[in-house]
């Protein structure tokens, strides 16, 4: 099967990016500087739960899936 380059519908990482900014946006108030920033995607990053990125995996075969069936186009991934 051929890779799309840059396809959305088959990377994962987007969704975790999503979660850990949402993470981090859920601190108040906002970070103070850029130290601050980095220490906390740290943080959350180490925090986010196993079960979510077990799930991003298992979901890989079915993104796969879902994108030859549609002929790389947009799947709902």
């Amino acid at each position: 099967m051929l890779w799309p380059a840059n396809s959305p519908d088959l990377n994962p990482i987007e969704h975790m990016w999503n979660e850990l900014c949402r993470r981090v946006q859920q601190h108040h108030p906002p970070p103070a500087n850029l130290g601050q920033l980095l220490q906390w995607l740290q943080q959350e990053w180490n925090e986010v739960p196993r079960a979510f990125i077990c799930n991003l995996i298992h979901s890989m075969r079915q993104r796969c899936v879902e994108c030859l069936a549609h002929n790389g186009g947009h799947t709902r991934y």
